[in-house]
């Protein structure tokens, strides 16, 4: 599809937005601004009232939008990323259209073709959107907890629980990255993942090192080893919460992996099992 063309109907959606806004501006001069219905909105524009809806959101922050102190709408790319993660939720990647991703979105599909030039692209911009967030956030705060100097072993069983909270908070999400690992038989499907891996092993073995340093300990000759270990570990103790959640336990389960781990595998000595 032309790109000017795609442009063009972004352009038609902002002016729809106005219109509507000026409608509501209209229909409010005699009355609460939130007293005032889709449909009459729809009839002063000639839009259908689910668009009015789509481009004005609820009724009750209808008097702010005349005021001026609505919150700002979303980037019109971010607003895509935010259907697409709830519509690739709901449908799965192989079940969702880019059409059901453009309407959840108040978009034409030329608008998300403006933006992402195929499915696998968008998915690929959800998937860089969520490793951002790790690093922005959620690395950050593992490494304020690693400045209080607290126990090694109980600050990896905290950093450990952070993730799974994150996984059992929104489980979706690697329902969805489970499922779009089996397109990795495209070449550019596979070497995106492995880039995305790679990012996150780096990232870890970051972390791990810095671990070390706090405590004045010789960072492990090689942490994107142990990193790639704990990525392995907390993938396939996630893939089996979500085939087995009544067995498999993440809360209770994960502090105890981590104790056997520290102590290592070999088996105890009856001396050690009197203690």
């Amino acid at each position: 599809m032309n790109r000017s063309a795609n442009h063009t109907a972004e352009l038609d959606i902002h002016e729809a937005r106005q219109r509507a806004i000026q409608a509501l501006r209209l229909l409010s001069s005699g009355k609460a601004a939130a007293d005032v219905n889709y449909g009459e909105i729809a009839a002063e524009t000639g839009l259908p009232w689910q668009t009015v809806k789509r481009l004005l959101g609820p009724r009750e922050d209808f008097a702010s939008l005349l005021d001026g102190d609505a919150p700002q709408p979303l980037d019109t790319r971010d607003r895509i990323l935010e259907s697409a993660a709830r519509v690739f939720a709901q449908k799965s990647y192989q079940g969702a259209s880019l059409d059901e991703v453009a309407a959840d979105a108040g978009l034409t599909k030329g608008a998300v073709y403006w933006h992402f030039k195929s499915k696998n692209d968008l998915f690929f911009a959800l998937l860089d959107s969520r490793f951002q967030q790790e690093y922005d956030q959620h690395l950050p705060e593992a490494l304020a907890r690693e400045s209080a100097h607290v126990d090694p072993k109980d600050s990896m069983k905290e950093l450990l629980a952070g993730v799974l909270e994150r996984v059992k908070h929104d489980p979706d999400w690697p329902r969805l990255f489970l499922e779009f690992m089996g397109q990795a038989r495209d070449p550019e499907v596979r070497n995106r993942l492995s880039s995305a891996y790679q990012d996150s092993w780096r990232m870890s073995a970051g972390l791990i090192t810095h671990q070390h340093q706090l405590r004045g300990q010789q960072p492990p000759a090689d942490p994107e080893l142990l990193a790639v270990f704990w990525s392995a570990l907390m993938d396939g103790l996630i893939l089996s919460w979500l085939i087995n959640p009544e067995r498999i336990q993440l809360d209770s389960l994960m502090p105890r992996i981590v104790d056997m781990l520290w102590q290592g595998l070999a088996p105890q000595s009856p001396e050690s099992t009197k203690e």
